[in-house]
């Protein structure tokens, strides 16, 4: 005999038709598909559908496989139980065995009796709450047939209404809708990927006032207005434009404070300042001032997050700034001198160029960014909950600050030779002040004319150095990178020609003529750009570049002076 007692059931799919009259009430129809296992079965039930549900007639059950005939279908006997659930019932003794099978079952409902339909806002809100399943089901779907109205219905925080299609993740899932108008009815589809074991799915819908007659009395006179007055995603039309202009005139300030700026700090470098876009500072700030009110009135009134990306763009693009040019001016002639170490004391002149707080290469103008940066980001975390889609635009738009703040930097501009080479110049008179037989010195280079020196360097000598031995000079030679000149250290060795000093250095060394023709100058670089490694080179050159004192020869007598005259050059 077979087994009677082995019974499996999985709802495969759920699609529900709640059509909602003008006065409240609603027919909810259901298609519930079903697979069973084993069987037979004969009964189930349904838990969770509404509490004043009156069944209706004519329900059905048909083997999805067997056809569509009428013939095919079996009655169903339905019962309303105490709990609220309904007991369904197949009208066959042999009940139904393994196969999928589509239930086809309806009851009415009054929804405005039971307050799930109320008002909100300027329309009203609808709720219906699904049956819990035992199995969960991966796509659940319902129908909402709706009287047709001014404003169409949907789900809530839609993104794309004028679309008809919008996502909501506002109640605890994911909702995919889509509208369609039929004649008098709005048809909205509402669909819901997944829905888990026993869960009772709240499922609702926004539609205006005027499709139900409880509600449309109340909101009849004041209708036209809120329409006027409204856009897109429920909020006034007239604050969205202000937060448009608002944005538009701050960013265009911004970027001609920024224009000011780099431009008073070229002028102290000798640079020229260059932007992106080539057009006079007022009218590069309008444009970007305009261009990025456009985003924002194009994502928010227009619902296109690509063009609220292009525009935002392109309104980066007029505030951009490249990297200064430096202008060509032939340094004059000057003259070398000892300096005070007051030099080496006075602040950075990067201090002083304007436009600190503008300069992410600046303290005060890093904490600036990273404070609009933070503001942006909290302001993006709250309006996201309650918007996924603007708190998205409200994260984009931080980019805008990237052109004001990362770009044009003082870092950029041509570099001081008399600020710059400081801090190592301390570095390298800190540490020589320790070795014995060494003088170092600070010297300028003072322009004919002034008394404000246009280069530092440091000035190194052994006491005893080797005959023709000049000056050994420690400074800076500049590279530019794309972020910028950087500094590198290198040490001058300047001699007389054919002389010992010349002669001491490795003939790999490429000498050049020096300041007048008898003087030979050679560069030499650390193997790193480091403060310690240019010391090491310093020290190496004082032991080489040295006078060694002569020792007496092997087996002459100590009274006997030796004679101290320098050895003969090859040359």
């Amino acid at each position: 005999p077979r087994a009677l007692a082995w019974i499996e059931t999985s709802v495969r799919s759920d699609l529900v038709t709640v059509e909602v009259a003008r006065d409240g009430t609603a027919v909810v129809t259901h298609e519930l598909i079903m697979r069973v296992r084993g069987g037979p079965l004969k009964s189930f039930e349904l838990a969770g559908v509404d509490g004043d549900a009156e069944v209706l007639p004519n329900a059905s059950v048909t083997n999805t496989r067997a056809g569509a005939g009428v013939s095919d279908s079996t009655p169903l006997l339905i019962e309303k139980s105490e709990d609220g659930s309904l007991k369904i019932e197949i009208d066959n003794e042999k009940g139904l065995r393994r196969g999928r099978y589509l239930f086809r079952f309806a009851y009415k409902t009054n929804l405005v009796g039971r307050d799930l339909i109320t008002a909100k806002g300027a329309g009203v809100e609808l709720r219906w709450v699904g049956p819990r399943l035992e199995s969960g089901v991966d796509s659940a779907k319902v129908v909402f047939r709706l009287p047709r109205a001014a404003k169409p219905p949907h789900v809530p925080d839609v993104q794309s209404p004028s679309a008809g299609i919008g996502m909501s993740e506002e109640f605890d899932g994911v909702f995919l809708s889509n509208l369609s108008r039929e004649g008098e009815i709005d048809v909205l589809e509402v669909v819901r990927p997944h829905v888990a074991k026993g869960e009772p799915v709240v499922w609702r819908v926004q539609a205006d006032a005027g499709a139900f007659d409880a509600f449309s009395q109340e909101a009849g006179a004041e209708e036209p207005v809120l329409v006027e007055a409204q856009g897109p995603h429920g909020l006034p039309r007239a604050a969205l434009w202000a937060g448009a202009a608002l944005a538009a005139l701050l960013y265009a300030l911004l970027v001609a404070l920024k224009a000011r700026a780099v431009s008073l700090a070229c002028t102290a470098r000798e640079a020229r300042a260059r932007v992106l876009l080539p057009l006079p500072a007022p009218l590069r700030g309008a444009l970007a001032g305009i261009i990025l009110g456009a985003a924002v009135v194009v994502g928010v009134l227009l619902d296109q997050p690509t063009g609220f990306g292009v525009l935002l763009v392109l309104s980066m693009l007029c505030a951009s700034h490249l990297t200064p040019r430096l202008s060509q001016v032939i340094r004059g002639p000057g003259s070398w001198r000892g300096l005070e170490p007051r030099w080496l004391r006075a602040d950075s002149s990067e201090a002083s160029l304007p436009g600190r707080f503008l300069d992410t290469g600046r303290l005060p103008g890093f904490f600036t960014f990273v404070l609009l940066l933070g503001a942006f980001g909290a302001v993006a975390v709250l309006v996201f909950k309650r918007s996924p889609y603007f708190g998205m635009m409200v994260a984009m738009g931080s980019a805008s600050l990237l052109p004001i703040f990362c770009t044009g930097r003082a870092g950029e501009l041509p570099p001081d030779p008399v600020a710059r080479p400081r801090r190592l110049l301390r570095y390298l008179i800190k540490k020589l002040a320790k070795r014995r037989g060494v003088d170092a010195r600070l010297v300028g280079r003072f322009p004919e004319g002034s008394e404000v020196p246009d280069e530092l360097r440091l000035e190194v000598l052994p006491r005893r150095g080797l005959r023709g031995l000049r000056a050994i000079e420690v400074g800076l030679e500049y590279h530019q990178t794309g972020t910028g000149p950087v500094g590198m250290p290198c040490v001058i060795v300047r001699v007389q020609d054919e002389s010992a000093a010349y002669s001491a250095l490795p003939r790999s060394v490429v000498w050049t003529r020096g300041r007048d023709e008898d003087e030979r100058v050679t560069i030499l670089r650390p193997k790193l750009p480091t403060y310690s490694m240019t010391l090491a080179l310093v020290e190496r050159l004082l032991v080489v570049l040295a006078a060694r004192k002569r020792r007496p020869a092997p087996g002459a007598p100590k009274s006997v002076r030796v004679n101290q005259a320098p050895v003969p050059h090859a040359a």
